[in-house]
């Protein structure tokens, strides 16, 4: 058998022309010797190893006696392209020593340095963000499909790299153990809740016509005996719409909504937050025990009492090369170097430092590239939730509320109560009808007696002046 390269070569033909062909270069030639039995038999053939590169290979078979098949081809002939697997490349030492000293710089100290920086600038970030990233579980999980099914695709790539730079395992190992510990010891948020109470179809005793209603029916109500019912005949529906929120105080006592997500949390940890913005009195916040903290009742007339849009990033592109229009119609082009040089300078360090270190400038490549996305094109913007609170002693008068409640509870029924209410309404209306009455027919009487009624002496004239004068005698 023989391993060789493709190369080529310059050759002068018979009419003096020069062409090139290919040759074998770096040929390496050896032979293995193997027993067969008669019948159908196999033998298992060593080849040597070739971990740089892929290289040709050609075998045959002969016999004792015969001829080199290499260079006399035959139908026992056939070659194909070799290389070994880099996962089979042999690590020697010559000492129990350089062992350990070889497990210590390869897998313990990157692991230590993975992990304390990766928790110091974790820590950094949850104390900016207000509280850990919380990943779902099913992005861990989406994680780990994807991380398998790109270790079966690229194993080759894969196995190289880590070949020649085994300290990337441990390394890992150290960023995964500080991203666990910070996603599970970041949780510092608490539930909040917003409560809305509405009435539909309810009485309303500020409503004249409701009121009016009101009377028409306990006017009509001539029976006392009849059955009034039961406090499911109340009007109207109470309805309730409730909104859970999860919560973060900042350094200054300010509350900032939390979304889970790796992107949200880049978000804060980069300064962008979804604050608290209340239209209304924070006395409407009610403490709770149980899985919320605290409770905020709403104004009942708005349909839309609370508003959020989380934090995010937009995508922002430096200005590369920018036009100008002239005042002539001419059109400049200006090249903006900074971007160019920076972003060149950065993706140029990444592959060049990946390369000494890890044997793969692509590495560095995508990592230097993802930093400038996540750090220079990846924009914070804040986020905003407002919220339309109840407006003052709301509170008092849901705590009123309550504490009636038993009172309300030990009446007859609900139509006795609602009847009462409107016939102390119609007395209150029928008094005030009376004394509106009773006013104008006084002031009547007044100005009749004063101006038309016969009296002893005749009525007074009024002068132009507006003054009334004595009549004659």
């Amino acid at each position: 058998m023989a391993h060789y390269r493709v190369g080529q070569e310059q050759i002068q033909t018979e009419n003096g022309e020069t062409r090139t062909r290919k040759i074998a270069t770096n040929v390496t030639r050896y032979e293995r010797t193997v027993t067969m039995d008669g019948g159908y038999d196999f033998a298992k053939i060593d080849l040597r190893s070739h971990y740089e590169e892929q290289v040709r290979t050609v075998m045959c078979v002969r016999g004792e006696s015969d001829k080199s098949c290499l260079e006399n081809p035959g139908d026992s002939r056939w070659t194909f392209q070799h290389q070994s697997s880099k996962a089979t490349l042999p690590v020697e030492t010559n000492s129990a020593g350089a062992r350990l000293g070889w497990g210590l710089v390869s897998l313990l100290i990157p692991f230590f340095a993975g992990s304390v920086v990766t928790l110091y600038g974790g820590r950094k970030a949850v104390e900016r963000a207000k509280a850990g990233p919380q990943i779902s579980a099913i992005w861990w999980v989406l994680t780990a499909v994807g991380g398998i099914l790109f270790t079966v695709l690229a194993w080759d790539w894969l196995a190289g790299t880590l070949i020649r730079a085994p300290w990337l395992v441990s390394a890992a190992g150290g960023i995964l153990l500080g991203v666990i510990a910070v996603e599970w010891f970041g949780r510092n948020t608490f539930g909040a809740g917003f409560l809305q109470f509405q009435l539909a179809e309810g009485f309303d005793p500020t409503d004249p016509a409701d009121v009016e209603e009101a009377v028409q029916e306990a006017q009509e109500a001539t029976d006392p005996d009849a059955d009034s019912g039961g406090p499911e005949d109340a009007p109207g529906v109470l309805k309730a719409q409730l909104h859970i929120a999860r919560f973060a105080r900042g350094d200054t006592g300010a509350r900032s909504a939390i979304r889970k997500g790796i992107r949200k949390f880049w978000a804060r940890a980069r300064g962008a937050s979804a604050d608290l913005e209340v239209d209304g009195n924070m006395q409407t916040r009610i403490d709770v025990d149980g899985p919320i903290d605290e409770l905020y009742l709403m104004d009942p007339e708005d349909e839309q009492p609370l508003e959020y849009v989380p934090e995010h990033h937009a995508i922002e592109f430096p200005d590369l090369i920018t036009y100008e229009e002239t005042e002539d119609g001419d059109v400049i082009r200006h090249y903006h170097p900074v971007p160019w040089i920076a972003g060149g300078l950065t993706l140029g360090a990444g592959w060049v430092l990946s390369q000494l270190l890890t044997g793969s400038g692509l590495l560095g490549l995508a990592v230097a590239g993802l930093g400038l996305f996540a750090f220079k094109i990846a924009r914070p913007r804040d986020g905003e939730l407002s919220a339309n609170l109840a407006p003052l002693h709301y509170h008092h008068a849901v705590g009123s509320m309550l504490t009636h409640a038993r009172g309300l509870a030990d009446a007859k029924s609900w139509d006795e109560w609602f009847r009462n209410y409107a016939e102390s309404e119609a007395e209150s209306h029928a008094d005030r009808k009376e004394l509106l009455d009773d006013r104008s027919e006084s002031q009547m009487d007044e100005i009749y007696n004063r101006y038309v009624a016969q009296s002893d002496g005749d009525a007074p004239v009024r002068s132009d002046s507006g003054q009334e004068e004595p009549a004659d005698d």
